[in-house]
């Protein structure tokens, strides 16, 4: 397969690792600074593209975009119109119309546009969807959901489009984002352009609720998600060795009838054991990658197929606009 990578900043080098420990070659690496591909050149062995019509007039068949949020939308739609697969880090665009528009020029040209929302592909989550499906939770009440971090501060998209995007591409594969009503408080940080924190909250159609929280503004980096269920609980947590943790435990309400046919409630609380599942320790990232060239190959999709991903953009876009 001949590979080519567009940006090489933060995630555009996990994706470059990635792959060569997977055991891929890279044909070209571009990236507009060229001080970055320099430095690029000292680890890995590619073709500096002069400018991304290079790689578009290559045999290259697979590129893999990791540039700024307000790029992708451009970038993404000239190569997937030169006849290329493009694997595109999260958000797939900023906005709504942008990503229905890519997957119609993916679909005009028959070519898979794969959009990285990595948590999908973690180990973890992929566990908890299995249990939630298999009535491990017994019924979901809610979900509660943090991701705070100090920075980075991002100059073309806001703190929902750069954080909340996990937490909703989570959710979705969870759950659905079948959204019945929301409320969001949203604030930036004295002249910063961008909003840098909100707090969402997010009713489904089926009931359940669910609070996320993302900010720049934290001193502690926290990646914590808390699954409520009527027979147990779970937490996964980005930040650890072990990410899950189940509690057996709950809140039960008790209806009886009296013998005067008196109707009465009694809430107990039921408390259990704590166990942490085994759980593979294979990458997200390398999930990802590999779920993308399965795709190309199969045209089957997991956990982030056109639906789901238009349904992340859509939810991110009217939070982050209302």
């Amino acid at each position: 397969m001949k590979l080519a990578i567009v940006g090489y900043g933060y995630w555009g080098t996990n994706i470059t690792r990635t792959l060569k420990e997977l055991g891929h070659e890279i044909e070209f690496l571009f990236d507009t600074d060229p001080a970055r591909m320099e430095k690029a050149s000292e680890n890995y062995k590619f073709k500096q593209a002069s400018s991304l019509d290079e790689i578009l007039d290559s045999d290259v068949e697979y590129v893999f975009v990791a540039t700024p949020p307000n790029t992708h939308f451009e970038i993404s739609k000239r190569i997937l119109q030169s006849g290329k697969n493009v694997f595109v880090e999260k958000p797939i665009s900023t906005s709504y119309e942008q990503s229905y528009d890519l997957f119609a020029v993916a679909e005009k040209h028959g070519k898979t546009l794969f959009v990285d929302h990595t948590f999908v592909f973690s180990e973890p989550v992929i566990f908890l969807r299995k249990m939630i499906r298999e009535g491990g939770l017994g019924n979901l009440v809610y979900i509660n959901s943090r991701r705070i971090n100090l920075g980075l501060f991002q100059q073309h998209v806001d703190v929902i489009w750069d954080l909340a995007v996990h937490d909703f591409s989570i959710i979705d594969f969870l759950v659905g984002l079948d959204i019945s009503r929301f409320s969001v408080y949203k604030k930036k940080y004295n002249s910063f352009p961008q909003d840098a924190f909100a707090n969402i909250n997010l009713e489904l159609n089926s009931g359940l609720m669910i609070n996320v929280s993302v900010s720049w503004l934290s001193p502690v980096k926290v990646r914590e998600m808390i699954l409520g269920g009527s027979e147990k609980m779970a937490v996964y947590d980005d930040t650890l060795t072990n990410k899950i943790k189940i509690f057996d435990c709950g809140v039960v309400i008790k209806e009886n009838f009296s013998k005067e046919e008196l109707y009465s409630r009694m809430v107990q609380y039921k408390l259990g054991d704590v166990f942490e599942p085994e759980i593979p320790s294979k990458q997200a990232l390398t999930n990802s990658i590999n779920a993308f060239f399965k795709t190309v190959k199969t045209g089957k999709y997991f956990g982030n197929d056109r639906d789901s991903v238009l349904r992340v953009s859509k939810t991110l876009e009217i939070i982050s606009r209302s």
